[in-house]
């Protein structure tokens, strides 16, 4: 039996509770669809709700698929580092990987390590390291004691073996476990104290060559207040920018560990449909099919359209077995399993300001970078059935005539893609805050789980969220007017999902609301 929900309002569910027990009180293919956004499991600013391993955990997995129906479609996102496997769990769980999709964006920035910088900043310390333990080996040993008893003395497990090494974890002791360890070996320490005095004063410090950079400008960057289970970004200040100062960190100037992210994928899985054929299963669970309908990318041009075929058409008065037309709406191109995001244009204390991309785009920006590689292309408009040159390809004769009605519009290679306005870092508006200062770390565009929700949910149906964070799926089910069970472990989240979900819920901008 399930217990009392958390919160329960408009169509919403939610649990307060880790999945591994919540999920086994839901009944059997009793939800639709799964949708989430599980840790990535990379211990995100040190969190530990992302360093579980839950997202690797088949258990999960398999009670997601007990709970759907047969057919039922999983979403779920990963990341770029621990996307296979999460993956991996979900198939061995018993799903069909069906596709996986690309979430792109420009608004990430890099989080590796400036090698350059590391290097001015490397205090090598390890010869001087290596005259102490080799000094105090030699005590240890002449005074008949073991690296054991050190340990007994001080109540360590393994800390004195580090003393007595000459391998890569050789380290000093402190001034006060020095001075026991003198008393208790009784060993004339007036050569080497000095130099473990020195040893101990230099611990945490910055090697030489960082005081020596040369400041050859500045930048402005936002200030973290560090309240919360987020810092929030509030306000700027002034960096100095520096040049290398060794020769080895110049040598290694521009050198980093980690790309830019821009891109998140999302796994696409299914329920079998057992002995159902597809067509079967919707008519019987209403499930197996992606919404293609409503989530097409909409083209510039709009207008009634007229469709022919080659020996027919097929129209709501059925099949009509001559060349003719007939007048129809063009819903847009098919959807694809990549997604771009425009980037955000910043102002002075790095918060997003109005729609960023346009004619005039900010740098970084997937959809202006892809449109200024492939520039303006025009479609030939071509109705179905046009003759056409008949010449072999790659795969054997080429068809006499056009299959289908092309689209005749013009633009850059991003109008083959849904196209999201910014929302990669969630606006203040979808990004719920309690009175303390506390907010979710990674919140999801709510236009961007809106069109996830209607791709893989049929009319009606139930969506399940086992990893529900700041309520963004859940939001998006309300705005899509669909039931939605969601669980969260952390008591702090669950109230963000209230939080979110008690305010004044609005349509999120996307498709056909994008600026042309």
């Amino acid at each position: 039996m399930s217990p009392p929900p958390y919160y329960a309002a408009d169509g919403v569910t939610l649990h307060l509770g880790n999945s591994l027990d919540v999920l086994p009180t839901l009944p059997d293919a009793s939800a639709d669809a799964v949708i989430t956004d599980p840790p990535y499991e990379i211990s995100m600013m040190n969190r530990s709700w992302d360093s579980t391993g839950i997202a690797y955990n088949v258990d999960l997995w398999r009670e997601c698929w007990r709970i759907l129906k047969p057919g039922g479609h999983l979403l779920a996102f990963g990341g770029t580092r621990t996307y296979h496997r999460m993956t991996v769990a979900i198939e061995d769980a018993g799903f069909e990987i069906r596709d996986s999709l690309h979430w792109i964006y420009g608004s990430g920035f890099p989080k590796g390590q400036d090698i350059a910088k590391s290097i001015d900043k490397r205090r090598d310390d390890r010869e001087q390291v290596l005259q102490v333990t080799v000094w105090l080996a030699e005590a240890v040993r002449s005074a008949g004691w073991t690296t054991r008893r050190m340990n007994d003395l001080f109540g360590f497990e393994s800390m004195a073996a580090h003393w007595v090494t000459q391998g890569v974890a050789a380290a000093v002791p402190t001034p006060e476990q020095w001075d026991q360890l003198r008393e208790a070996l009784g060993f004339d320490d007036a050569a080497i104290r000095p130099l473990v005095a020195q040893l101990n004063g230099r611990k945490g410090t910055l090697g030489e060559a960082w005081a020596q950079r040369e400041v050859i400008g500045q930048r402005t960057t936002g200030l973290g207040t560090g309240h919360g289970t987020v810092p929030v970004i509030q306000g700027s200040e002034n960096r100095d920018l520096t040049a290398p100062a060794s020769a080895e960190a110049q040598r290694w100037q521009g050198w980093n560990t980690s790309l830019k992210p821009a891109h998140e994928p999302i796994v696409m899985a299914r329920k079998s449909t057992g002995f159902n054929t597809t067509a079967a299963n919707v008519l019987e669970h209403g499930t197996g099919a992606l919404n293609i309908a409503a989530t097409r990318t909409a083209t510039q041009d709009k207008a009634s359209r007229v469709r022919r075929t080659a020996l027919g058409i097929m129209n709501d008065d059925g099949w009509q077995p001559s060349v003719t037309s007939y007048e129809t709406h063009e819903a847009g191109r098919w959807p694809t399993n990549v997604i771009l995001t425009h980037p955000p244009l910043l102002d002075a204390h790095c918060q997003p300001v109005g729609d960023a991309c346009t004619n005039g785009c900010v740098p970084g920006c997937p959809i202006a970078e892809m449109d200024r590689q492939s520039g303006v292309r025009t479609s030939g408009k071509m109705q179905a059935g046009v003759e056409r040159s008949n010449r072999d390809g790659w795969a054997g004769p080429m068809p006499a005539t056009t299959g289908a009605e092309t689209y005749g519009d013009s633009g850059g290679a991003s109008r083959f893609f849904p196209v999201f306005r910014y929302e990669a870092k969630a606006p203040a508006s979808e990004r719920p805050r309690l009175s303390d200062g506390t907010a979710h770390t990674t919140v999801k565009p709510l236009a961007l789980m809106q069109w996830l929700v209607r791709l893989v949910t049929p009319p009606g149906g139930t969506v399940l969220d086992p990893f529900a964070g700041s309520g963004t799926t859940l939001e998006a089910c309300v705005i899509e007017g669909f039931p939605v069970i969601g669980i969260e472990r952390e008591e702090a989240h669950a109230e963000l999902c209230r939080a979110r979900l008690t305010k004044p819920i609005a349509p999120a901008l996307f498709g056909d609301d994008i600026p042309a």
